[in-house]
């Protein structure tokens, strides 16, 4: 159980580094330039980060009565959101975009608190059992 434990940790820190570094990447992109990058980065950090979640329900080390679980269920959910708001403003007519990139924003920004918080319970967590 150790080691699925850690590969899910590793994952886990990889996907959010990467959407983190997609983020920027788009924050920081003048007149969409940098938009094939943003949204090639964002989708190895979803890939990631639900290889993660993945990998422990099929090696069965799961504990779906932990804080953590629920926590990050609810923030994978807005990471799926996410993304479907982003892909939606790309094919959204103008008028349509401002409230999409708003709302994608939006997203994306309770995703990473709720990744946050996550993560702190998740660390709780491990270091309750390790005792």
């Amino acid at each position: 159980m150790t080691q699925n434990v850690l590969f899910h940790i590793i994952l886990m820190a990889l996907g959010i580094v990467v959407l983190l570094g997609a983020g920027f990447v788009g924050k920081t992109d003048k007149g969409g330039k940098k938009l094939s990058t943003h949204k090639a980065l964002a989708g190895i950090g979803v890939i990631l980060v639900l290889a993660g979640a993945i990998g422990l329900v099929v090696t069965r080390a799961l504990i779906p009565t932990l804080p953590h679980f629920y926590i990050a269920v609810v923030a994978i959910v807005f990471m799926l959101l996410t993304l479907i708001g982003g892909l939606l403003y790309v094919k959204a007519v103008p008028a349509k975009k401002a409230a999409l990139r708003k709302s994608h924003r939006f997203d994306a920004m309770i995703f990473f608190g709720l990744a946050g918080l996550a993560a702190i319970f998740g660390i709780i967590t491990l270091l309750a059992m390790r005792r």
